[in-house]
């Protein structure tokens, strides 16, 4: 039955019953005939509330966001133009974290603020955001949302490290945030500048390097058993990502990545979900594009001058595929299935590699219409287990078992 109202023109009234009765409850130091932009009731704690006022038509540029933790019979003004927020940047909207209690966030007609204090003090956020009036926020589901004027809309993927910031910063001179859980699921990000800009699938990992390490950074993703599926290392080749298209079956693969980052600061690493894949000769396509991995649990450990910080995090099975009757037993046939195929691969390439090798039999001839030879054979293979989540049909083992035999043949 509590129910906050600000009007266009500067009163704040709430009701505790429905609105059977109604209480002016407009904070005494507020000069009039503003617009109250929001009222964010606290999701943490009953009483509490925020309202942020906009006052900039009547010539008045001061930031006003006010709290209340009783019902609004006495408020705390939280931005006196010292703290933070400039006293020339009017203020649209105030939003507190769901997760994180005294964690706010401030629209301002020059962007966005954030406050990890209940209001105390604040500090700019605006990353890559343009200088442009923030109109409205919303966290949802750790994510940070934003609409602006005349910009577009605005999402920070997985704002948990900031729930995590004050007992994680400035402790030790390196540390990994926990990630947060994340779904399972196949789909095309596009390139950075494209509208609208979707990043591919994968887990974030951010880290925070309080001075830049002399040594390597690495980081392993292992599985519930232990075992390594793959490794992340600040020495590695400058690979970005890229996609390429089979001209026989159309599929699309992603394949690259890009070392982490050893600069001081915080930074931010997204896991696609996939194994390592095949060997290759060449560095710069080696142990890319490997078998998504099963949903399960997993840990990552990430290393500074040989100083190993772990997390947990779970994959999850995108519900839209359970629904339709794909089990977790069938995801885990897939993945076996394919890893064996990318081993599959790997010794066939590095039969290929060999000075002596048959590689008429192994790699693809010159000309307009080349035949696949073995390597593409499994590679096509490969790429058909790979498109969508089901469990490998009886015909998918068959003809591994033939280009099993077929390498073995090559080998003797």
């Amino acid at each position: 039955g509590v129910i906050w109202v600000g009007a266009n023109d500067g009163p704040v009234h709430v009701t505790r019953n429905g609105g059977k009765k109604w209480s002016n409850v407009t904070p005494k130091g507020l000069p009039p005939g503003g617009r109250v932009d929001s009222v964010e009731p606290s999701p943490h704690k009953p009483g509490k509330a925020y309202i942020a006022v906009l006052r900039y038509q009547l010539g008045d540029w001061k930031p006003y966001i006010y709290r209340t933790t009783n019902y609004g019979r006495k408020w705390t003004l939280l931005t006196d133009g010292k703290n933070g927020i400039p006293a020339d940047y009017p203020t649209r909207v105030v939003r507190e974290d769901p997760d994180r209690e005294g964690l706010l966030f401030a629209g301002t007609e020059f962007g966005l603020f954030v406050s990890f204090d209940d209001g105390k003090s604040w500090e700019p956020f605006q990353q890559n955001l343009p200088v442009t009036p923030v109109t409205d926020i919303k966290v949802h589901r750790k994510d940070l949302a934003v609409s602006t004027m005349g910009r577009g809309f605005w999402v920070m993927d997985d704002i948990s490290p900031l729930h995590q910031w004050e007992r994680t910063v400035g402790k030790s001179s390196a540390d990994l945030f926990q990630p947060r859980d994340s779904y399972r699921y196949r789909a095309r990000g596009t390139r950075r500048g494209t509208v609208p800009e979707y990043p591919s699938p994968g887990v974030i990992i951010d880290y925070i390097l309080i001075e830049e390490p002399g040594g390597e950074i690495t980081i392993k993703i292992r599985d519930s058993s232990g075992e390594t599926i793959r490794t992340f290392s600040s020495a590695g080749p400058e690979s970005g990502e890229r996609s390429t298209t089979a001209m026989g079956t159309g599929f699309t693969m992603r394949t690259g990545t890009t070392p982490l980052k050893k600069s001081a600061g915080t930074h931010r690493f997204r896991w696609d979900m996939r194994h390592a894949g095949a060997w290759d000769e060449n560095p710069s396509r080696a142990f890319r594009n490997g078998p998504m991995a099963a949903p399960g649990k997993f840990t990552v450990t990430m290393s500074v001058d040989g100083k190993p910080k772990r997390q947990s995090f779970e994959l999850l099975a995108d519900p839209r595929i359970a629904k339709s009757g794909v089990t977790q037993a069938d995801l885990e046939a897939q993945e076996k299935l394919a890893l064996e195929l990318r081993d599959l691969l790997t010794r066939a390439k590095k039969l290929a590699a060999e000075e002596d090798s048959p590689k008429d039999a192994l790699v693809t001839a010159g000309g307009p219409y080349p035949q696949p030879m073995l390597i593409d054979q499994i590679r096509y293979l490969a790429s058909m287990i790979d498109q969508a989540d089901h469990r490998p049909g009886r015909d998918a083992y068959e003809r591994y078992e033939e280009l099993k035999k077929q390498l073995e043949i090559l080998y003797k």
